[in-house]
């Protein structure tokens, strides 16, 4: 940063700030000049929710040996700071595949009965044609969109430790069925919405991208994976046993604001950074929500 200063013999000169406020003469004139101190640094944006969210660093430890994913949430040091937990609901999920497959079940056996009155009726080629494909293809849809409507709704919640006796932060999960938009709501430790959550799917095709907004719908902060190329082969190769891993790049309003990254170690522990973002400007609340979500939600 530079500090520019003018003489009243009418020299203009641009100083290192390490001059700023100074009294300094000018070399064209000879004359005594006061270099402009420098303006005070914007504020640090004091975060709410008590002292354990006043740091950039995150680590969460998710515990393998449990049915539900829990995470045990440390500082940089290993000092204990959080325990969270998202229920796996095993049981209505699988309840709930099997109510997909008999809503496609009953999609196909029913879709072949009309198909023989069709033909009976003499209808034209192009709907027969037309039925014979929703009955093969359409039953698979039918099938996979009954599970999702059917299957419970994970929700999110992050107590002061693993004795589950003060909740600090919930994440619920609105849409139960979301087929186009996955969006979850933050709520503070009194119950009061801090924040939306979503992803748009058809925007994650190639490149998967994670939303932070206000309750009036202004965007916050962005999370997008680091590599496309790494993103494409993770669609295609399945991941390849979790050994082609994405991080997350933190994009905040004034650019790079942290990282969320997986690291290669025998148990699954992920890193979230938040120190580019220096002022605080983004809610470590919501950030912290966003981790989370970022494993469960995207199976890393």
């Amino acid at each position: 940063m530079t500090v520019r200063t003018a003489c009243a013999c009418g020299a203009t000169y641009d100083l290192k700030d390490e001059y700023a406020g100074q009294r300094l003469a000018c070399p064209r004139c000879g004359a005594a000049v006061e270099a402009p101190a420098l303006p005070p640094p914007p504020p640090v944006r004091q975060q709410e929710g008590g002292p354990v969210f006043e740091r950039d660093l995150f680590l969460l430890d998710q515990r393998h040996l449990a049915v539900d994913e829990k995470y045990s949430i440390t500082d940089g040091g290993g000092a204990p700071l959080l325990f969270a937990e998202r229920p796996a609901r095993a049981i209505l999920k699988s309840l709930a595949i099997v109510g997909g497959l008999l809503a496609g079940l009953l999609n196909y056996f029913l879709g072949l009965l009309l198909l023989g009155a069709a033909k009976d009726a003499g209808l034209p080629f192009p709907l027969l044609f037309a039925a014979a494909v929703w009955i093969r293809y359409g039953s698979l849809f039918v099938v996979v969109v009954a599970a999702m409507a059917l299957s419970p709704k994970r929700h999110i919640t992050v107590y002061r430790d693993d004795k589950r006796a003060e909740i600090v932060l919930t994440v619920t999960q609105d849409y139960r069925l979301p087929l186009l938009t996955a969006l979850y709501t933050v709520y503070g430790a009194d119950g009061a919405p801090l924040a939306k959550l979503y992803k748009k799917r058809l925007r994650n095709i190639f490149r998967k991208r994670w939303y932070c907004a206000s309750l009036s719908g202004e965007l916050l902060f962005m999370a997008r994976e680091d590599s496309l190329i790494l993103s494409i082969l993770r669609r295609f190769l399945l991941g390849f046993f979790g050994l082609l891993r994405t991080n997350y790049v933190i994009y905040g309003r004034a650019g790079v604001a942290g990282e969320f990254n997986r690291r290669f170690t025998m148990l699954d522990r992920y890193v979230l950074d938040l120190g580019a973002d220096r002022l605080r400007s983004i809610d470590r609340r919501h950030a912290l929500a966003l981790g989370i979500l970022l494993d469960t939600g995207e199976g890393r």
